[in-house]
């Protein structure tokens, strides 16, 4: 432990709701069977015989359930309504790691946020904000260490180090959520940058005082 009260961990990063519409109620689309999609495209000397359209509204009813999802399409590709499984395929296609044991409400704000963490990739505020969005719960702050260089001797410019930073952690976590912090660092931060995750150290117990243990 280091004497500010952070212990200090680098290198790789270890392993691995119900919406209401407030608008008011919205009226069921009729199903294919009920809308006669097939029937009624029919011509009229095939509309007259009573086989043929008890046959295609057979048909009619295998279309229902492709009916309803069709009917319902916009609101599979919306983040606040989408079912868990189209989540997760929007998440995949925009690039987005999520955690599948986060709550889902965060891991549907996660998938909102995509085009603003794509546009901030590789940034202290990117990284900022893939922390927050990941671990709502936890205090995280990025300090970058910068490596700007300067002479006053226009002949002698010292080198400019590794660009670093450290993420610090102001509470204490468990080595499972550590790793998984540390995960998240290696997914989001720029390649070419190093890191130091500092976790703040549990207190100890105060020591007991002879009156106590007597």
């Amino acid at each position: 432990m280091d004497g500010d009260g952070y212990k200090t961990f680098v290198g790789a990063g270890f392993g691995t709701l119900l919406i209401q519409h407030a608008g008011g109620r919205r009226e069921t689309p009729e199903v294919a069977s009920s809308r006669a999609l097939l029937r009624g495209g029919l011509p009229a000397v095939y509309q007259e015989e009573d086989f043929g359209m008890r046959f295609v509204g057979a048909l009619e009813e295998l279309l229902d359930p492709i009916m309803a999802v069709l009917d319902n399409l916009g609101a599979h590709f919306d983040p606040d309504l989408a079912p868990r499984d189209a989540l997760n395929l929007m998440a995949v296609w925009l690039g987005v790691d999520v955690d599948e044991r986060q709550a889902l409400p965060a891991r549907r704000e996660k998938v909102r946020q995509a085009a603003e963490l794509g546009r901030r990739r590789g940034t202290l505020r990117g990284l900022e904000l893939a922390l927050k969005l990941s671990f709502p719960e936890l205090p995280l702050r990025v300090v970058d260490e910068g490596g700007v260089v300067y002479s006053t001797s226009p002949d002698t410019v010292p080198e400019a180090g590794a660009p670093r930073f450290i993420v610090y952690c102001d509470e204490a976590i468990p080595p499972e959520q550590q790793a998984a912090v540390a995960r998240e660092i290696e997914l989001v931060k720029p390649v070419h940058t190093s890191y130091r995750l500092r976790v703040r150290a549990p207190r100890k117990p105060a020591p007991s005082s002879p009156e106590e243990v007597g």
